[in-house]
Order: C-alpha cells, then sequence, then structure tokens
C-alpha cells in the first residue's frame, strides 16, 4: 500500500510537478502579454489544483512510509534521519506542506503566491536530487566512473513538459470561457 502511494506521488511529481514553475512563467508571460484578450484566472486555478493534489499525494506518500511497511523503508530512513536530514527536511517542506497555502482563496489567486509556490517546490525536487546524491557519494555508492553534472534530456523533457501544461491550461482556461459567454447568451 505505501509503495502505491510512492508510485502515484512519484508519477504525478515527474509527470506534472517538476516543471510547473514554467506553467506558471507561462500565464504570467500571456497575462503580461495579451492583457485581457486570454483567461489568466481559469488557467491559473488549474495549476493551483494541479500542486494542491500533488502536496496532498505526496504527504500521503510520506505518512504511508513512515506507517506501512513496505520496500523502501531502509533508503527512506536513512534519508530522513542521516547526516542530510536538513536537505530532506527542506525537501518535504518544499514540495509537501508549502503548497497548502495555495488552499487559502486569498492567496490562491494571487500569480505571484503560485509562482513562487511552484519554484520553491521545483528548488524541493532539487533538495531531493541533492539528497540522493550526496549521500550515495557520502557513502561512496558512486562508482569511480562518475562523471561531472551536465544537463540532459531528462532535464529538457521536464521543462518541455512545463511549457506544455501552461499551454493546455490556457487553452483549456480560454475554452471554458468562451462556453461560459455561449451559454449566457
Amino acid at each position: 500500500m505505501a509503495d502505491r502511494f510512492a508510485e502515484f506521488s512519484s508519477f504525478l511529481g515527474h509527470n506534472l510537478i517538476q516543471g510547473i514553475f514554467i506553467s506558471v512563467l507561462l500565464v504570467i508571460i500571456a497575462k503580461l502579454l495579451f492583457k485581457s484578450k486570454i483567461e489568466i484566472y481559469i488557467s491559473a486555478q488549474i495549476i493551483r489544483w494541479i500542486i494542491i493534489i500533488y502536496a496532498f499525494a505526496a504527504i500521503l506518500s510520506t505518512l504511508s512510509l513512515m506507517i506501512f511497511e513496505h520496500s523502501q523503508e531502509y533508503a527512506f530512513l536513512k534519508r530522513a534521519t542521516g547526516p542530510y536530514w536538513w536537505a530532506y527536511l527542506l525537501m518535504l517542506v518544499s514540495n509537501s506542506i508549502l503548497p497548502l497555502i495555495l488552499i487559502s482563496n486569498k492567496l490562491g489567486e494571487k500569480l505571484t503566491v503560485l509562482f513562487i509556490i511552484a519554484l520553491l517546490m521545483n528548488l524541493g525536487w532539487l533538495f531531493e536530487s541533492f539528497v540522493i546524491h550526496v549521500t550515495s557519494m557520502h557513502r561512496d555508492y558512486i562508482t569511480e566512473s562518475y562523471n561531472p553534472y551536465l544537463p540532459n534530456a531528462r532535464e529538457v523533457k521536464i521543462l518541455l513538459y512545463g511549457f506544455l501544461i501552461g499551454l493546455f491550461s490556457l487553452i483549456i482556461g480560454n475554452g471554458i470561457k468562451k462556453w461560459k459567454v455561449r451559454l449566457k447568451q
């Protein structure tokens, strides 16, 4: 059961969240360029609810990893209580707890708050990568063929996913706006 929550959270994180700040940035740029010609509110709300759903999934995943027996127990406990616990805690707070601020309608409707939360969530993803790589190097699990960091196709794919999510949210938001206008007539 814990593994299923972890898989669902991982699926959402890899396919929707890792590039979500690009989506918010695209919505902000569309607002600046097109002013009132494009519906921004609905698009921002779509992104907002994607982030909130992911935050709940991540919290459930973390709680299930702590409570139930699972195959990743050893790695989870070592990362959460090891020498780099502070980076794990930053990852947990910025990926899971901080996005719950968006539940508030007053804060969730502001594009700047949405962008800052999305950016901090991606920093949480970077802290997760930091924890995995540094603890692997710290415990000498990495082979000698370890190469220095170079951007790869995965990072480009993440940025492309973020752009596509933003584009789809703009299209869906404008479609909903036109549909509402058509229903009123």
